[in-house]
């Protein structure tokens, strides 16, 4: 049952991380006003009101499936959404998964809460579930801090730590992560109730920010060991499909399978063709070679 001592919460985001905080704070008992979804943000309101009928995203389905009040803006920013706040009276925002920069007329009026699923200050940015992959990084986590007018900078209030396994993929680094988030963000605010926040400035030497992927993060480079080509792979699982150059066509990497690289083919270039058939081609790579389904 809710307390009226406990923190009343306004909620921002989208996909997994805002359902596993929806789920974590109805578990702890705290009231959550409102919920402003990424829907909001990307389709105009005729869009979105044909949307919402015909075709309603998880996002939608989950608020109105659990009877939470849809807030109605077209950015955190807009004078429509602090009108919603002030109306709703929270005493924070929560913040899973979130592409604008808050600015300081919204950040002057409440606290505001984000939930990075990264290890502040490493791996600041929009993607961290691919980069701490790639970048061949043994530990990522979620980190709960103060959000200011720069992106992931602000102080910090909690952290937990996720070892990243040998076979991670950025799928299932993210279902960890927010997993997490269902935990700590109990955690969290009973902390908050009482008072016992301790906010820790970050260590700006330790910092690292890694951008949004691009074109070229989703190509896939054969001369590098097989290593770090199953590694760049298992990173950018779901967020993009992988591309491969050969012969001056960027060839989809959906399905693949690794293949020995046997001796009497080591001396040919990397990118050629050794197998190409109706169903799939093989490639060669720096030490190995790799089957390309079509």
């Amino acid at each position: 049952m809710y307390n009226p001592f406990m923190a009343k919460v306004v909620l921002v985001g989208y996909g997994k991380m805002l359902y596993s905080l929806i789920e974590g704070i109805q578990n702890s008992n705290h009231k959550i006003a409102g919920v402003f979804r990424n829907d909001r943000i990307k389709y105009s309101k005729i869009k979105l009101f044909l949307k919402d009928i015909f075709n309603p995203s998880q996002d939608f389905t989950i608020i109105k499936s659990k009877k939470l009040y849809d807030i109605k803006a077209n950015s955190v920013n807009s004078e429509k959404f602090i009108k919603e706040i002030k109306k709703l009276n929270p005493d924070i925002i929560i913040v899973g998964s979130w592409a604008e920069k808050f600015k300081k007329e919204i950040l002057n009026i409440i606290p505001c809460i984000n939930f990075h699923p990264a290890l502040l200050p490493k791996n600041r940015g929009p993607n961290p579930y691919f980069w701490s992959i790639y970048l061949n990084q043994n530990i990522s986590g979620l980190t709960i801090h103060f959000m200011n007018e720069f992106y992931d900078k602000g102080d910090i209030l909690a952290q937990e730590a996720i070892t990243i396994s040998k076979n991670e993929t950025g799928e299932s680094l993210k279902e960890k992560t927010t997993q997490l988030a269902k935990i700590m963000v109990k955690e969290f605010l009973d902390s908050y109730d009482k008072k016992q926040l301790q906010p820790i400035k970050q260590q700006e030497e330790f910092a690292s920010y890694e951008p949004q992927l691009s074109d070229k993060e989703v190509i896939i480079n054969l001369n590098k060991p097989k290593e770090d080509v199953e590694r760049h792979l298992r990173a950018l699982y779901p967020w993009a499909v992988p591309y491969v150059k050969v012969l001056r066509r960027y060839i989809k990497v959906e399905k693949y399978e690794f293949l020995e690289l046997k001796e009497e083919l080591k001396d040919k270039k990397n990118y050629e063709i050794i197998e190409n058939n109706t169903s799939f081609f093989i490639l060669k790579g720096s030490d190995f070679l790799i089957k390309l389904y079509k």
